[in-house]
């Protein structure tokens, strides 16, 4: 005996809360981005560029974990977490050249403070990040379905 099919409302609660979750997850790793980013940065310890990398690397951690086990913990079906995790880093790095892309732009072609610069270049990632973590990185597998 098969489990019932879920309805297109059902279907659709399921999604939003995982944009919900995911959102949620996003906010706190890029309030941690910043937080590293403008930190090392502000205390003069890194320059801009090298702030940032140390930024996102550590707000890597806390948007894995919480993805991984709270944003689509309902699609974690069979593929193991290092599989994801790799999927996982592959998009955020990219995210990441995007983001590095943005600030290095930033940096040469304005005069605007090098702090505004960092802020602006993390905010433009997150539905780019959101599309790709939903559909590849933390799919769930065709023998393992989303309840």
């Amino acid at each position: 005996m098969t489990a019932p099919q879920p309805t297109l409302l059902s279907r659709a609660r399921g999604e939003a809360v995982m944009a919900f979750r995911f959102a949620l997850v996003g906010i706190a790793a890029t309030l941690t981005h910043s937080a590293v980013a403008l930190g090392l940065h502000g205390a003069g310890l890194l320059p801009a560029l090298a702030a940032n990398v140390a930024g996102f690397l550590t707000a890597f951690g806390v948007s894995f974990t919480g993805h991984h086990f709270w944003s689509f913990a309902a699609l974690r079906g069979t593929s193991g977490t290092a599989a994801r995790m790799r999927k996982f880093f592959l998009l955020a790095l990219a995210g990441f050249l995007i983001n590095s892309g943005t600030l290095l732009g930033w940096l040469r072609l304005t005069d605007w403070p090098e702090s505004l610069g960092i802020l602006v270049s993390i905010a433009i990632v997150p539905a780019l990040s959101f599309l790709g973590a939903r559909f590849w990185a933390f799919r769930a597998h065709p023998s393992s379905p989303a309840s």
